[in-house]
C-alpha cells in the first residue's frame, strides 16, 4: 500500500503528486498535513518525518522522505513511462539538475516566498505568536532563514542568494533549451523537468517569472510546455485557490523592488 503525507500547497509535495500523475497511479492513500495548522509537528507525524516536513511516502510500512527521492522511488516502482534517460551518463546529468534544485533552488524559492508573502502574515502576528510559530521548528537553518527574510525583506542576504541561484538556473535552462529540444534532457520528459516545475510555479505565482524570463526566450518556451503537461495540470501545481490571489497581490507590490535588486546583482556579479 502506498500512502502519501502531503500539503496541497507545498511545492515539494507537488513533485510527488506530479510523479503519481506521470505514472497514472491512483491507488494511493492521501494524508493531508496542514502546515499552517502545525499538523507537521504532531508527535505521530514526527515519527515518520523528524524534520517536520512534507511530503513523506510510506510504502508497505517503509518510509521514504525528501521529495526528489520520492519521485525517483516512484519512477523505479512504476517503470513505465520512464522518467530517467537510458544512458547512464545522461542519468548523472539529469541528477545534477535535481541536485541544484534541491540544494539551492528550494532555499531560493522558500526565501522569496517568505520575503513576499509570509513576511506580511508573520509581521501581522504578535511577537508571542511569532515566537510560538518558530518554536516548534526542528531545523535551525530553516528558522534562521525565515527570520532573516521576515525581518529584513529583500535586504536579507537570503534574498540575494535566492536571486543569484535562480539567475544561474534560468540562464543554464535557457542555454540548454536553445537547441530547440523539447525538455531539459532532450525529447524525453524526465525527473529534471518534474523536480524543477513546482519551484518555477511558485515563482510564477509570486509574479516573478515573467520579468525574470523576459531575456530568456528558450526558458520561457520550456515553462509554457510544462504548464501544458497533463501531470502538471492533474497535480494542480502552483498556488492553490486560497493562495493565488494573495500571492499575486503581494508579488505585484514588490516586483519593482525585485527588478532593481536583480539589476544590482547583475551589475555587481553577473
Amino acid at each position: 500500500m502506498l500512502e502519501l503525507y502531503y500539503f496541497e500547497n507545498s511545492i515539494c509535495s507537488e513533485r510527488a503528486l506530479m510523479a503519481f500523475a506521470e505514472k497514472s497511479v491512483t491507488d494511493w492513500v492521501p494524508h493531508h498535513i496542514h502546515l499552517f495548522e502545525h499538523q507537521q509537528f504532531d508527535p505521530e507525524y514526527l515519527k515518520l518525518n523528524p524534520k517536520a516536513q512534507v511530503p513523506t511516502l510510506v510504502h508497505d510500512g517503509e518510509i521514504i522522505r525528501e521529495s526528489s527521492l520520492i519521485a525517483d522511488y516512484l519512477d523505479d516502482l512504476y517503470p513505465h513511462p520512464p522518467l530517467k534517460p537510458t544512458k547512464v551518463s545522461e542519468v548523472a546529468q539529469m541528477r545534477e539538475w535535481i541536485k541544484e534544485s534541491d540544494e539551492a533552488g528550494y532555499e531560493g524559492v522558500a526565501s522569496l516566498s517568505f520575503v513576499i508573502v509570509f513576511r506580511a502574515k508573520l509581521m501581522a502576528m504578535s511577537e508571542t505568536a511569532r515566537e510560538s510559530y518558530w518554536a516548534g521548528q526542528t531545523v535551525l537553518e530553516r528558522t534562521q532563514r525565515q527570520q532573516s527574510c521576515v525581518f529584513e525583506g529583500l535586504s536579507s542576504p537570503y534574498a540575494l542568494r535566492a536571486i543569484a541561484t535562480w539567475e544561474r538556473v534560468f540562464s543554464k535552462l535557457n542555454e540548454t533549451m536553445s537547441d530547440d529540444r523539447s525538455w531539459i534532457m532532450g525529447e524525453q520528459f524526465t525527473l529534471a523537468d518534474l523536480n524543477l516545475a513546482p519551484f518555477v510555479a511558485r515563482l510564477d505565482g509570486l509574479k516573478l517569472v515573467k520579468p525574470w524570463l523576459a531575456e530568456y526566450p528558450h526558458a520561457q518556451k520550456w515553462w509554457s510546455a510544462v504548464k501544458k503537461r497533463p501531470s502538471y495540470i492533474e497535480a494542480r501545481v502552483g498556488p492553490s485557490a486560497d493562495e493565488i490571489n494573495i500571492m499575486g497581490i503581494e508579488g505585484t507590490k514588490v516586483v519593482g523592488d525585485f527588478k532593481k535588486k536583480r539589476v544590482e546583482y547583475l551589475a555587481q556579479y553577473g
